[in-house]
């Protein structure tokens, strides 16, 4: 009965069922695992799509998430890297919007709501505003911060032959939200 209580209390605290309730491991802990997330993701940099939001790489991002084949997958990829180093992801991690929840203890940073695009480290997911959505619609994971911004890798960027997995630089004006899955 005190394991359910704790289950309970701990999926209501972090919003992320099956992780007992704690602290967020050590900051050498945290930095190792957005190492391995990165050197998976720079894996991918070769990824390309076969037509729109299609091809086999795409599409097992896709599997991941439960999102549908040709459907947008900048999230799925972000989830598949977490899963492939075996950390946790978001609930409807396929849409971008949901890796930045205000009531999540992983979001950071929200523009104009809680804390500093100052407090973005390499290993953080960011996330891109859509004006057309009126909402996060775009996600990255930080490589590097550099004088006037960030490194990123993305997936689902660019169009054509061009559109897959790239490496971007992006201004500090461009965050629109950041949060940490590297625990």
């Amino acid at each position: 009965m005190v394991g359910l209580f704790a289950l309970l209390c701990h999926h209501v605290a972090w919003g992320e069922p099956g992780r007992l309730a704690s602290t967020p491991p050590a900051l050498a802990v945290r930095q190792a695992n957005a190492k391995r997330i990165l050197d998976w993701e720079r894996s991918q940099l070769y990824v390309r799509e076969h037509g729109y939001n299609r091809g086999p790489e795409v599409e097992s991002y896709q599997r991941t998430t439960g999102n549908a084949a040709g459907s947008e997958w900048c999230g799925s990829f972000q989830a598949t890297a977490n899963a492939r180093c075996k950390l946790p992801f978001p609930t409807a991690a396929g849409g971008a919007r949901y890796w930045f929840l205000l009531t999540s203890p992983r979001t950071l940073f929200f523009q104009g709501v809680v804390g500093s695009v100052d407090a973005i480290e390499p290993g953080d997911r960011v996330g891109f505003w859509s004006p057309s959505a009126r909402r996060i619609g775009h996600i990255g994971i930080v490589e590097t911060k550099t004088r006037h911004g960030f490194t990123t890798i993305e997936g689902n960027v660019k169009s054509g032959v061009n559109a897959g997995v790239h490496r971007l630089s992006r201004g500090r004006g461009e965050i629109y939200a950041a949060s940490n899955w590297s625990y």
